[in-house]
């Protein structure tokens, strides 16, 4: 941890043994759901030898991340939610529907920001220049899985520091999903500190370094985390859809 900075905001950078980056996710997340690849020979692109690669690849992933994560709790009072947008210290957002109705019980708003640093995307593309891309697409599945882990156990540490306040949290909302604009990061950005966590946006609103998460979580005492938001979500083929129930926080 690294810890507080000005105005409610938090920092941290948790170790990549303080993850849960499963490799039975990561073979679902390559295609190959029936319960693990078989033990039979390994031949190039059998689910053995995508297996084996992501046992070869994931020792190395914690010298080639650099993580950091961190949330801001705006004030209460400048907050409101209305029927398909919300407004933080004047900025509105038109989030859509789905989102507004599951933060509109919020005191407030806790934006966030996740990131494991540019490392792992550099050497995924060196692998797929260098002729190995069955490798390098590996590689970025698996930095892709360990950021979203990052924002989980950053879910987490809101959950604990808003605990004493007698408030709870929602899930984690972030712009590009559920009819939310992925063109409002910028607006999203802009409640909190200048390049926080070392994350920055290019004009149209991608985050540098790639392999970056960012979001709201609502908080307050009568705000509830769903164990599943698949049934909210419009990405049918998600590799997630069919996965267990997040794990509330009292489990994790």
């Amino acid at each position: 941890m690294i810890g507080p900075t000005a105005n409610d905001t938090y920092v941290f950078s948790p170790s990549f043994s303080d993850l849960t980056v499963r490799r039975e996710l990561l073979e679902k997340i390559l295609g190959y759901k029936g319960g693990g690849p078989p033990d039979h020979a390994v031949r190039a692109g059998t689910p053995a030898a995508v297996s084996n690669l992501i046992e070869e690849i994931l020792p190395e992933v914690p010298s080639r991340i650099s993580v950091r994560c961190g949330f801001r709790i705006l004030p209460v009072g400048s907050v409101s939610v209305a029927s398909d947008s919300l407004s933080c210290n004047g900025v509105r957002f038109t989030t859509g529907a789905i989102i507004a109705k599951r933060l509109r019980a919020s005191t407030t708003l806790a934006p966030f920001v996740a990131t494991i640093g540019s490392q792992m995307e550099d050497w995924s593309r060196e692998l797929m220049a260098g002729g190995d891309p069955v490798k390098g697409f590996i590689v970025d599945a698996i930095a892709s899985e360990t950021v979203e882990q990052v924002a989980e156990w950053l879910e987490k540490r809101v959950a604990e520091h808003v605990k004493p306040r007698g408030w709870n949290i929602t899930n984690r909302y972030s712009p590009g999903y559920c009819g939310w604009s992925v063109a409002e990061q910028h607006e999203l950005f802009s409640l909190l500190p200048e390049r926080f966590c070392g994350v920055s946006l290019t004009v149209s609103s991608l985050m540098i370094p790639i392999k970056s998460v960012s979001g709201v979580i609502g908080l307050g005492p009568t705000v509830k985390r769903d164990a599943s938001i698949c049934s909210i979500c419009d990405l049918k083929d998600c590799f997630r859809r069919q996965d267990d129930p997040l794990p509330t926080v009292e489990e994790a």
